[in-house]
């Protein structure tokens, strides 16, 4: 797996869980999961050797739905660096970014909604990329994305007025 595998993995659950802790417990679980299924490559390989886009997908989203239920969505989370009862975490946020309009779309949006605009906008993947870890039809991922999109836009509107 290589080291950019890795880091999208560990963004995708920080920004889709928003709670570092958890965060942490789920991309070490699907990091380690994907290194066992992939464990008859070669150690050399390994390492060079980029997994499959729709196996990281899969992977992740079964992690996501066991660690999921550790954060609840009425709950006001704050990422680590904003955090004051803290010591700096893993995760370092710069000050000026601001999280508020994301975390307030994840209260209301499906966790396929969000696990789409996460794949797909934050970390760059395709429509027939999403499509293969989703197990369904682009047509399908194209609704979750424009439905997870005008939702986010909702909110990002809401928050300015």
């Amino acid at each position: 797996m290589k080291r950019e595998q890795a880091r999208a993995i560990g963004l995708f659950f920080l920004l889709g869980l928003m709670e570092e802790r958890v965060a942490i417990a789920a991309a070490s679980r699907a990091i380690a999961k994907l290194k066992a299924e992939f464990s008859e490559i070669s150690r050399r390989d390994r390492e060079q050797e980029s997994v499959s886009i729709a196996a990281v997908m899969r992977v992740c989203r079964e992690s996501w739905k066991v660690h999921r239920k550790m954060v609840p969505r009425n709950r006001s989370v704050l990422p680590p660096s904003v955090r004051s009862d803290s010591t700096p975490g893993v995760w370092t946020l710069p000050k000026t970014l601001d999280l508020s309009v994301w975390m307030r779309y994840q209260k209301d949006a499906s966790d396929d909604d969000v696990m789409a605009v996460l794949f797909s906008i934050v970390l760059g993947f395709t429509d027939h990329d999403l499509a293969d870890g989703f197990n369904t039809s682009v047509g399908t991922i194209r609704y979750r994305l424009g439905k997870g999109v005008r939702q986010l836009g909702l909110v990002a509107r809401g928050a300015q007025a």
